[in-house]
């Protein structure tokens, strides 16, 4: 018959503790450390889960997931451009004209890539990051042109300001002797991606960008988005067998491929370290239980000699051990949600604390910390880290439970 000896005494014994302080000392470390594992594991899991959604809103909402080129110009780009947009994987289409040049203005340089797109159909592009009344005065000012702000920053400039575009000559006869093309622009405003192409991307409209690239008023391609990322590359050869000869492509795993890979080793090494942090701080429980079945053998041997079964003996240490787990486990949860769903408003409050940016896009992908809480790493977590805990009560368990009640108190 079942009797509630165990869980009172476990409960007991958890609430009040141990007159050792060593022992109380070690307790107190493992719930800490068990504490401390999950709260990191989870705000881990959080922030590396914002930089995949990042990467697939922000970072390739940026960038298009397919280019297709063609070196003469893409002549009939409306009926192309219906061509390609009715393939299944593809959700929207839109040419473009990419050049490389220089941006000065008032003494100051910045090497920008020019892109040159058309306003109406950029808005699943380049075109969300653009306020909408930025992007229809590009349209009605040719000679306007759109700057990251960064660039703008670095070359002190803002609306209203007229900036020089140097290309290099598109003539490849005495390229070394031919002087840059020059473009003076107008500036209409400022737009940010919190990406990479905030170091240097400027906007301008498609036909301009055309005839500065020496193709006249054809665009050099077509920028693809599409529903299946990871069927991109796919997708592209497809499009090329629709197309006619002279188109090649590139798709987002060329040109982002790298960082979605380091983002994913990252992750896995992080969450492996964490992890081996929840690990340990388990493995504290076993230092912290044996310390009490020292302690408490010589009250081990009395409840023994009163009728105490082995198998109670077994339930109490383990159910002292289950309590520390859903205590240590739960208190983290706590901190590691709180942390989750703040750490990207405290690396902002840490930044304009301590005066510089933590991430910044010319080193890193994007330029603030991103999170994501799901539900279901924090359910894993917790799981984890309960078995962990359960497993590392068993020895110190079956050890007080195989204490022999005439050794130990013939010395008391």
């Amino acid at each position: 018959m079942f009797r509630p000896l165990p869980l009172y005494l476990a409960l007991r014994n958890f609430t009040s503790g141990s007159d050792n302080r060593l022992v109380s000392f070690i307790s107190l470390l493992a719930i800490l450390g068990l504490v401390l594992g999950v709260a990191l594991l989870i705000l881990v899991a959080s922030v590396m889960n914002g930089f995949d959604r990042e990467m697939e809103s922000r970072i390739l909402g940026a960038v298009p997931h397919i280019r297709l080129f063609s070196k003469t110009g893409i002549e009939h780009e409306d009926e192309l451009r219906q061509l390609v947009a009715g393939h299944d994987n593809v959700t929207a289409v839109m040419p473009f004209t990419r050049l490389e040049g220089m941006l000065t203005s008032r003494g100051k340089t910045r090497p920008v890539e020019v892109m040159g797109i058309e306003p109406s159909l950029s808005e699943p592009f380049i075109g969300q990051f653009v306020a909408d009344g930025l992007m229809s005065a590009l349209t009605e000012q040719p000679g306007g042109v759109l700057l990251a702000t960064v660039v703008a920053t670095k070359l002190s400039v803002g609306a209203g300001d007229r900036v020089t575009l140097l290309l290099p000559s598109h003539d490849d006869v005495g390229a070394m002797q031919q002087a840059p093309v020059v473009a003076a622009f107008t500036v209409l405003g400022t737009f940010v991606t919190h990406t990479t192409l905030d170091q240097s991307l400027i906007l301008v409209n498609l036909s301009q960008a055309s005839r500065l690239g020496g193709s006249g008023i054809l665009p050099q391609g077509m920028q693809v988005r599409v529903t299946e990322l990871f069927n991109a590359r796919q997708t592209g050869f497809e499009l090329l067998a629709m197309l006619p000869d002279g188109f090649h492509f590139s798709d987002w795993l060329q040109t982002h491929g790298n960082l979605f890979q380091a983002i994913k080793m990252s992750r896995n090494l992080v969450s492996l370290l964490v992890f081996l942090i929840v690990a340990i701080a388990v493995f504290n429980v076993i230092s912290m239980l044996m310390m009490t079945v020292i302690d408490k053998r010589a009250e081990i041997a009395i409840l023994k000699t009163q009728g105490a079964s082995r198998a109670e003996i077994v339930l109490m240490f383990l159910a002292q051990g289950f309590l520390i787990g859903v205590f240590g486990a739960g208190l983290g949860v706590v901190l590691g949600v709180i942390g989750a769903l703040n750490v990207t408003d405290i690396a902002k409050a840490l930044e304009g604390l301590i005066g510089r940016q933590l991430l910044n896009s010319e080193v890193y992908p994007i330029d603030y910390l991103p999170s994501v809480l799901a539900w279901g790493d924090v359910a894993m977590i917790v799981a984890v880290a309960l078995a962990l805990n359960f497993l590392a009560t068993l020895y110190p368990a079956f050890r007080a439970a195989n204490t022999r009640p005439a050794e130990v108190l013939r010395y008391e």
